[in-house]
């Protein structure tokens, strides 16, 4: 009886690899199944990872800290990842707690996928 409150999807589009979060990246979730595929994208040499939040209906304290460590992660890996359609919601939690700043935060993947890499 699989009741996963998360699901994940990739996609790619020109430019990047995109994760849609489906649901809800809380603790007991399965957020940590957004830390694995952030490694194999980035083991598998994608250089630009975007977070689609859209369909993300909830984060607490535990999805956030998954969230930083994917940005960790594909940092050490010389890759970017930013976040995209971001719910108010989700982007005011963020925001208190001062998580957001530490992401490149864009309304949508085109938007994201065209912004330069390098800096």
């Amino acid at each position: 009886m699989s009741t996963s409150k998360l699901e994940l999807v990739e996609r790619e589009i020109p430019g990047a690899m995109v994760i849609d979060v489906i649901g809800e990246l809380t603790v007991g979730s399965g957020s940590e199944k957004l830390l694995d595929m952030t490694r194999r994208l980035v083991a598998a040499g994608k250089t630009l990872l975007l977070v689609n939040m859209s369909q993300c209906r909830r984060v607490d304290s535990s999805g956030m800290g998954e969230l930083v460590t994917c940005l960790v992660t594909a940092t050490r890996h010389d890759a970017f990842l930013r976040l995209t359609n971001l719910p108010p919601q989700i982007r005011g939690v963020m925001k208190l707690t001062n998580v957001l700043k530490a992401f490149e935060v864009f309304e949508t993947d085109e938007e994201a996928a065209k912004q330069p890499t390098a800096g």
